[in-house]
């Protein structure tokens, strides 16, 4: 039997390396998994817990009297700072504005404005069309010259020498080349097609055999066993392994659960029964009447404050119209 056989057939139950590895991989992966399992239950809890904890601490107890402080910081920010800026702004900085961009107008209009187009009108104007027209006068004299002194003698002189010696020079390269052609071109092309090419051909058939056959050694002496290996070896090693683990996480898990709902009991017995009775007893009564200071407040105290400071603003702005 080789290679090939034994790796393609299949056996219709497991095999004795899976049978063999199955329970001690599935012991060992219940021993080292369920620290894992619990230390993760474990921090999943408390991560849960501090999360509730922070967030009741957050709502109850930090976020109302920040609120009162944002509220009155910002009605001290608007008495003391957005009023008086605004008056400052409507009543002082934006009549000087524009009576300081009105004098800005006046003087670019009057220093930079008018000169310019006087310059532009009475001295740019006229001397640019007069250096245009002298220009134009030059470069009509240059044509007329270079027609007289340059074209026509180059004519002259191409008609006369020039295309001479171009057919000359052009009978003599028809000759080298028929000359190359005979004695070297045709010389190479025959040694090429006569001797090259079959040499090349037959290199390159000797090379496709040698091929096929070093394919056909490392096909049976190397890969034929390494699949053989993989598949009745490592794969279902790998497969046991991997079911080992996921079998001692779920067991694992029915550990973890029963030693969470107990630390949960104490928990709830130990912490958070007296936690709630303190807070029945002192906490929510505290609240209760920051509440209603903070309303008291409010009512008789800020609400009058900023009636009289919008009284104050309206006798101020009509003062001032």
């Amino acid at each position: 039997m080789t290679w090939e056989g034994a790796a393609g057939t299949d056996g219709g139950g497991d095999g004795c390396l899976t049978v063999a590895v199955r329970m001690p991989v599935r012991v060992l992966a219940v021993i080292v998994v369920l620290p894992v399992r619990l230390a993760w239950d474990a921090l999943c809890a408390v991560g849960r817990a501090l999360r509730t904890a922070l967030e009741g601490l957050w709502r109850r107890l930090l976020l109302p009297p920040l609120r009162v402080l944002g509220l009155a910081a910002a009605w001290l920010a608007k008495v003391l700072l957005v009023l008086p800026l605004a008056v400052l702004g409507r009543y002082a900085l934006a009549p000087l504005g524009r009576a300081a961009a009105w004098i800005l107008a006046a003087a670019a209009r009057f220093l930079l404005v008018l000169p310019a187009v006087a310059l532009w009108r009475y001295v740019l104007a006229p001397a640019g069309r007069g250096t245009a027209w002298a220009l134009a006068a030059l470069g009509a004299a240059a044509g007329w010259a270079a027609r007289v002194l340059v074209v026509r003698p180059a004519g002259r002189i191409r008609r006369a020498v020039l295309l001479p010696v171009a057919a000359g020079i052009a009978a003599a390269a028809a000759f080298v080349a028929l000359v190359v052609r005979w004695l070297l071109v045709a010389p190479l092309v025959a040694l090429w097609r006569y001797a090259v090419v079959p040499v090349a051909l037959a290199t390159a058939w000797a090379g496709r055999a040698l091929g096929r056959g070093l394919l056909w050694v490392v096909r049976r002496l190397v890969v034929a066993p390494a699949a053989f290996i993989w598949r009745r070896v490592l794969v279902p090693v790998g497969r046991e392994v991997a079911a080992a683990l996921g079998h001692a996480w779920r067991v694992t898990a029915y550990v973890s659960r029963a030693a969470g709902r107990g630390a949960a009991w104490l928990f709830r017995v130990l912490v958070a029964v007296p936690a709630a009775w303190l807070w029945r007893g002192t906490g929510a009564p505290l609240l209760r009447a920051a509440g209603t200071a903070w309303r008291f407040a409010r009512r008789e105290i800020l609400r009058p404050a900023r009636q009289a400071v919008a009284e104050a603003r309206r006798t101020v702005r009509a003062a001032l119209s």
